[in-house]
């Protein structure tokens, strides 16, 4: 009987990898865990213990090489939206720490930075309330106790000084940002 490495769920199916294969969770009984490859076009199947770590019959035969690169981006997903869920670092700073340890053989199947930049994004908390009243008053002004928090109502909050809102008076065209 052969050891499996256990895989954090991806779309919420368990997984295990052997022998550069990934194999995702099919079924389920009270004494082992069917997994099939995660390709559906190979038949590939195996069967492990309740608990995921040994192989209870050993995996079938593919019709098709392992790549062993797909678990090293499957584990880097799983790093990533971990520490993005957990850490106050910016959605840079993640991606540059978990691609240091990246191995280099792997990096045929990167997706582009902005996929990885959307992961961190979408595994960041959002913030309970979007309205100011929490903010202290030292929030509130600049560095030089200029108001800062100029207008606030439901839908619109306006961060300015009245030297740059002076400034925009005299200007023809406004750029706005809206946040959904």
């Amino acid at each position: 009987m052969s050891s499996a490495q256990k895989l954090l769920p991806e779309k919420g199916k368990p997984m295990v990898s052997y022998l550069g294969y990934i194999y995702t969770k099919e079924k389920s009984t009270t004494a082992k865990i069917s997994f099939r490859y995660q390709n559906r076009d190979c038949k590939a199947r195996c069967h492990t213990n309740l608990s995921m770590d040994i192989f209870l019959s050993q995996p079938t035969d593919h019709n098709h090489v392992p790549n062993p690169e797909c678990i090293a981006l499957i584990e880097l997903n799983n790093q990533i939206k971990a520490q993005a869920a957990t850490s106050d670092e910016s959605t840079s700073s993640i991606l540059h720490s978990a691609l240091r340890t990246f191995p280099l053989n792997a990096a045929s199947e990167l997706p582009r930075t902005e996929i990885i930049m959307q992961t961190i994004c979408r595994q960041r908390q959002t913030p309970a309330a979007t309205f100011t009243d929490g903010l202290s008053d030292d929030l509130k002004k600049t560095y030089r106790a200029e108001d800062f928090l100029l207008y606030e109502e439901a839908d619109v909050i306006i961060f300015s000084t009245k030297a740059n809102l002076s400034t925009l008076k005299h200007s023809k065209h406004w750029l706005l940002m809206e946040h959904l």
